[in-house]
């Protein structure tokens, strides 16, 4: 007999509870006390015919792909107008008809019926990203403003990526036209982009 871990109630307790219940002396509530565990656990082993743990799995799998599910899965797949759309669009349309779908479902019909699209290769480049020499990163600091002033001052940065060189100033703000104004002073400080 099988019997899981976390049981309230061993087999021979079982089939004491079903023996004991069944001479009409003794009520659900008298043997949940002298079990030592609810009146649900002892409801629910009066009813069973055997002394065995049941099965938890789900009485029917949700993963039941019936043969009309296929057939439709292909036939909205075939459609011109509907071609493109995808398993979770494909699901959904087809779920007031079939119970069975889900876009995991879909998609393994598909596949099955090899009418997915293949992903296209896309190689990666061979020892990492090039770094090119027109790239560069800018960087905006918040610093304290210095002793006897209010607020902040801002170290924006721009650092050449080919060399890494990096060319700095520090401005009351950080607008547009403060930025713009640094990235055209380090054009013709940082090395040249051709």
């Amino acid at each position: 007999m099988k019997i899981h871990s976390n049981a309230s109630l061993t087999g021979n307790q079982r089939k004491a509870v079903q023996e004991l219940y069944a001479t009409g002396q003794y009520t659900i509530g008298a043997l949940a006390v002298q079990f030592r565990t609810t009146p649900k656990t002892i409801s629910k082993w009066i009813h069973r015919d055997t002394q065995s743990d049941r099965s938890s799995a789900p009485k029917s799998h949700w993963r039941s792909i019936t043969s009309e599910f296929e057939q439709a899965v292909a036939a909205y797949r075939g459609n011109e107008a509907t071609r493109h759309h995808g398993p979770v669009r494909i699901a959904k349309e087809l779920s007031n008809a079939h119970s069975c779908s889900n876009p995991s479902n879909v998609y393994l019909v598909l596949r099955r019926l090899k009418l997915t699209k293949a992903a296209a290769a896309n190689p990666k480049p061979k020892g990492g990203i090039p770094v090119g020499k027109h790239r560069t990163q800018m960087d905006v600091q918040q610093l304290p403003a210095v002793e006897g002033g209010a607020g902040f001052e801002y170290k924006i940065s721009i650092i050449h990526l080919s060399t890494r060189v990096k060319y700095s100033e520090i401005h009351d703000n950080y607008e547009t036209g403060t930025i713009a104004k640094v990235y055209e002073n380090a054009l013709d400080r940082l090395p040249p982009f051709s």
